[in-house]
């Protein structure tokens, strides 16, 4: 079971990076690690740096994607976020926090795509 979740999240990040590119969003790295923790995906959208947490799901059974990005999982990114923004001397960038839901039904090639904008802030506060 181990090894189908971590497929699916691989093609949930893959799905999700195609989606944001063809929004205009510049990916600037990948599954940024640190001791911290890691961040899918790293953007900028126009001068905006842009944290996003991939959720994949094969179906809204057990809820929707992006009720899995916990409390705890939102502190985390904010935390590896501040470091990668200091790392890259952009403490004083702009950014945000933005989720990308993605369901995979019966059919793989033709997933449903949730873009949440503004996902959580650094208070802890999230809009799904």
């Amino acid at each position: 079971m181990k090894a189908g979740r971590l497929g699916l999240g691989a093609e949930g990040e893959r799905v999700a990076k195609a989606f944001l590119q063809a929004k205009g969003y510049r990916i600037l790295r990948e599954n940024y690690s640190t001791p911290l923790g890691e961040i899918d995906l790293i953007a900028r959208e126009g001068e905006v740096v842009v944290f996003v947490e991939v959720k994949a799901r094969t179906s809204g059974e057990f809820g929707p994607p992006q009720s899995s990005v916990t409390l705890t999982k939102q502190r985390q990114i904010v935390k590896v976020a501040g470091l990668f923004l200091e790392r890259e001397g952009l403490a004083e960038a702009a950014c945000r926090f933005d989720v990308v839901a993605v369901t995979f039904g019966g059919k793989r090639d033709r997933p449903e795509i949730l873009l949440i904008r503004d996902a959580f802030c650094v208070g802890g506060s999230a809009v799904f």
